[in-house]
């Protein structure tokens, strides 16, 4: 009786078990390989998009001082790099969408004028949420110099696109808080 219950519940058990760590295991030396690979892509990536955002800038310093938070932490900025030639700055925000956190890169020149807005990841509908991150819909923000509600809804100077209220007002409170980080740093330096 006791080999059968052995047979029946235990040696299931430690081959379930082996196999698990046998999966971890490869898992864990899949993860070392790739996931060097996966961070110098997003750097690359990210590079690029500054570099688009901003096409004055030659190259770009991380700046290490406070980074702007807004409508007690809804909003805010998790990077500014400014353009070492004085150029302006790319500021990364993130804030709420309707389909969870939206990221946005802003551009900003030295005059505190957006050059470029680009959303560089989502979680909203597409079809409908992604219209406010549309190429054509974002153009509307560059040469702003100010934000006067940090929704969409509010500002005189941008329309929002309905339908897609909440999405809308992300993608202008990200630009808002672009805005604050620029006078924080004190504009490019």
């Amino acid at each position: 009786m006791k080999n059968n219950a052995f047979k029946e519940y235990i040696a299931p058990v430690v081959v379930l078990v082996a196999i698990c760590l046998v999966v971890t295991g490869l898992l864990a030396f899949v993860n070392s390989i790739t996931a060097p690979i996966i961070e110098e892509n997003s750097i690359k990536a990210a590079n690029e998009a500054r570099a688009e955002l901003l096409p004055a800038a030659d190259t770009f310093t991380a700046f290490d001082g406070e980074l702007a938070v807004v409508e007690d932490g809804k909003i805010f900025a998790t990077e500014c790099y400014i353009a070492d030639n004085g150029s302006g700055m790319v500021v990364t925000v993130k804030t709420k969408s309707f389909g969870g956190l939206l990221t946005e890169m802003i551009g900003l020149d030295a005059n505190g004028k957006i050059t470029g807005v680009k959303v560089t990841a989502h979680g909203d509908t597409p079809g409908l949420g992604t219209k406010a991150h549309d190429p054509n819909y974002l153009t509307q923000y560059v040469g702003l110099s100010e934000a006067t509600d940090v929704t969409a809804k509010g500002d005189a100077n941008v329309t929002h696109v309905s339908g897609a209220t909440i999405s809308s007002n992300a993608v202008h409170a990200g630009v808002y808080a672009a805005l604050e980080q620029q006078k924080i740093v004190g504009g490019a330096k």
